[in-house]
């Protein structure tokens, strides 16, 4: 009787290590679900951006760090599309246009999560980056802090923090059907900024990237 009381305590807990193991397992390919991620260099072609004080156009530093970026979530597993990955456009010299393609592009794509990434340009002395994200949407709000966290660890400028899409509404955001944020990187009439933007672009793209995997893997 000992014997097969024993035995059947043996494989009791035989089938809970292995329910265990299989939760396990599922939860972990769960989290490891990766998300398709559109990553958009803001303006393009026709449409140069803002300028530096130097000529450099805000168009050729987005698309810098956005294929560094998108680089950089390929190798965390995650599928990434683009917008553009050259000064090639294929859509028309209309802005309203431009921006609509963009989010179709996102849509067709079914991608999980839209970042377009711009820099900043101000006739006033300014520097720093900021995130433009919905506030009712808890996804993007945490994900923006997230991306803000990484970017505040290279100590390059200042954290002018989040602006609410409700109040400073922005095409880009609104019309796509997934969680869509607008990343300013920096200042590009700002000399210190557009020195760290252009020479450490790499550390740039990888703070956002980072703060993008954070913010999906918790």
């Amino acid at each position: 009787m000992k014997k097969l009381l024993m035995s059947l305590l043996l494989i009791f807990c035989i089938g809970c290590t292995f329910t265990l193991l299989n939760e396990t397992n599922r939860n972990i390919s769960a989290k490891s679900t990766k998300e398709t991620i559109m990553i958009d260099a803001g303006h393009g072609g026709y449409d140069v951006g803002a300028e530096s004080n130097y000529g450099d156009y805000e168009k050729n530093i987005n698309l810098d760090i956005a294929l560094l970026v998108g680089k950089q979530l390929k190798s965390y597993g995650h599928k990434v599309v683009y917008t553009r990955t050259s000064d090639s456009v294929s859509w028309s010299n209309d802005n309203t246009e431009d921006l609509q393609t963009r989010c179709d592009l996102a849509n067709k794509k079914n991608a999980d999560l839209f970042v377009s990434i711009h820099l900043n340009s101000s006739v006033y002395e300014a520097n720093g980056y900021e995130i433009y994200c919905d506030f009712n949407n808890k996804n993007t709000v945490k994900l923006s802090n997230s991306i803000l966290k990484q970017l505040d660890q290279l100590d390059y400028s200042t954290n002018r923090g989040l602006l609410d899409t409700n109040e400073t509404p922005l095409y880009i955001v609104k019309n796509n059907k997934m969680d869509a944020i607008l990343i300013e990187a920096g200042f590009i009439s700002d000399d210190s900024d557009l020195y760290y933007l252009k020479n450490h672009t790499d550390n740039i793209a990888t703070a956002i990237a980072v703060g993008i995997k954070k913010s999906l893997n918790e």
